[in-house]
Order: structure tokens, then C-alpha cells, then sequence
């Protein structure tokens, strides 16, 4: 990734950044402290829809802030938790206790190509992150080959954004900044046929699930110290825009969200897509 300096006269915001563990790094502390209480809420649906046991070995992919991992290690016996962000395991680890130390293994690499033998785990997860990835059919395809026969795969993805009013208008204003547009379905597993499609195709008997939790902040100013230390897209903005410009963007998606929402408590509704895929 550029870094400001060698963009004193920038052309175009590029989001494929998003896929460089570096501006990951930057925001986990905040990802962690801001958005890992909203997401745990979706970690327990998918342990509770892959009915996880205290006998189970799992894995969990792209771990982010470890909620899944965290609240797998007080049912199942052993936790494997990967991510390709150094600094989102090193938040993680922070974030545990004596008891889940105890049954967390963390290893930082590639979704894409596990460092783990076949058919090693009983369950496997990747809540919101295998629908970032470069290449989502070897993301499936790993799930699937350290899975043992009859394992279980939950694999999240949001719905599309659009309707989420925060997200729109972040995701508008930085395409206007942005020379790789983003399409405003949002994610690519947002379509549910095409999650099922892709899930299929790796060998697994896929339900999609659909869940919504909300996001609660006590004011608008909370809501905006949050989004600011943990989108990582905006991260990526002010590493690529410079200081002015990136204020500005800022001060532009700020008063919109601020003229639209209010200033009082905010409730933003998250709604997700949770892939349950079961190996023959």
C-alpha cells in the first residue's frame, strides 16, 4: 500500500487495500474495543447452528477479533484460530482469559491455503471475513479439506448494505474518493443464492441463514468515534488521501450521517447471511 507521502497528488482511492493485513493492523485495536461486542451476537447463533460440543476440535478463519474463537474455547476442547492480521491476533490474545488460553491455539496465515492437515476439525467458521477474500472458491475448498467427514462449516457474510443508512453513505462517499468502485449490493456473498452457489460447489450441503442484530450506540458522537477507529476502508483512506484530503472526506460523510440520524442514541440493524454447510 502507497503511503501518503507518494501521493501528494492523488488520482484515485484504492480499496484493494482492504486485502493487506498492514490496514488491518491499524484499526485492531478499535475493530476490537468498538465492534467486537456487536459481532460476538453472531459468533453464538453460529456455534449454536453448527451445534458445537465440548468434544469438538474447531477452526476458526479470519478471526478477527476472535469473538467466535473466544466463545467456542469455553464449550468446544480445542480452538484453532488463524488470521492474516498480526495485530488483530495480538487484540485477541489480550482479550482472553486463563481458561481460554488453555484451549486457543493462534497462528497468523492465509484463509486461502490453511496450514492445517485434512480432515483435522470437526467444525470450521469464518464469520466475516472469507467474503473478503481474493479468491472465496479456495476459501470454501479449504474449509472443506481439513474438515473431517460429516464436520460442520458457518461461514458469515453481511446482506446487502444498502439499506443499512451508515454504511451507504460511507461506502458513497469514499466511491466518490475511490478509483475501484464499490458495488452498492455491498458484499459479494450478499446475494444469498449466489453464498449458496459458491458453498456448494466446494462440496458441502449448504442452508442459508438469515440473522439481525442491532448496533446500539448511546449518541451519535459515540457511534462516529466507533465507525472512525474501526472501518477499515476509511482506515485505508487516510493512509492513501493525506491529512486535508481525508479530513475533508470525513467532514462530508459526517454531516450527512449527522443530518439524517440525529444526534441522540443510535440503533443501526445489522442484517447477515450465516452459510451452515455440513460435509457428507
Amino acid at each position: 500500500m502507497a503511503s501518503p507521502s507518494a501521493l501528494t497528488e492523488p488520482t484515485g482511492l484504492d480499496l484493494v487495500g482492504i486485502q493487506d493485513p498492514a490496514a488491518w493492523d491499524r484499526v485492531s485495536v478499535g475493530y476490537s474495543s468498538y465492534i467486537a461486542a456487536h459481532l460476538r451476537r453472531y459468533a453464538i447463533d453460529a456455534l449454536q447452528l453448527a451445534g458445537i460440543s465440548e468434544h469438538d476440535e474447531v477452526l476458526d478463519v479470519a478471526t478477527g477479533p476472535g469473538t467466535l474463537a473466544l466463545e467456542a474455547a469455553r464449550v468446544a476442547q480445542k480452538v484453532n484460530a488463524l488470521d492474516f492480521s498480526a495485530g488483530m491476533l495480538e487484540a485477541l490474545y489480550k482479550r482472553t482469559d486463563e481458561h481460554q488460553r488453555a484451549r486457543l491455539s493462534l497462528r497468523q496465515g492465509d484463509g486461502q491455503a490453511l496450514p492445517y492437515a485434512n480432515d483435522s476439525f470437526d467444525a470450521a467458521f469464518s464469520m466475516f471475513g472469507l467474503f473478503m477474500f481474493p479468491d472465496r472458491a479456495k476459501g470454501f475448498a479449504e474449509l472443506a479439506r481439513v474438515l473431517r467427514p460429516g464436520g460442520r462449516a458457518v461461514v458469515a457474510s453481511w446482506q446487502p448494505q444498502d439499506a443499512i443508512h451508515a454504511f451507504m453513505v460511507i461506502n458513497t462517499e469514499l466511491a466518490a474518493e475511490s478509483s475501484v468502485s464499490r458495488p452498492s449490493s455491498g458484499p459479494p456473498l450478499g446475494d444469498p443464492v449466489v453464498f449458496k452457489a459458491e458453498m456448494e460447489a466446494a462440496g458441502f450441503d449448504v442452508e442459508i441463514h438469515p440473522i439481525v442484530h442491532v448496533l446500539e450506540s448511546p449518541s451519535f458522537d459515540a457511534l462516529w468515534d466507533g465507525l472512525t477507529r474501526s472501518h477499515v476502508a476509511l482506515e485505508i483512506a487516510r493512509e492513501q488521501l493525506g491529512s486535508a484530503r481525508y479530513a475533508d472526506l470525513l467532514a462530508r460523510i459526517r454531516a450527512r450521517l449527522e443530518q439524517d440520524l440525529g444526534s441522540g442514541p443510535q440503533s443501526v440493524a445489522m442484517p447477515a447471511w450465516l452459510g451452515l454447510g455440513r460435509l457428507g
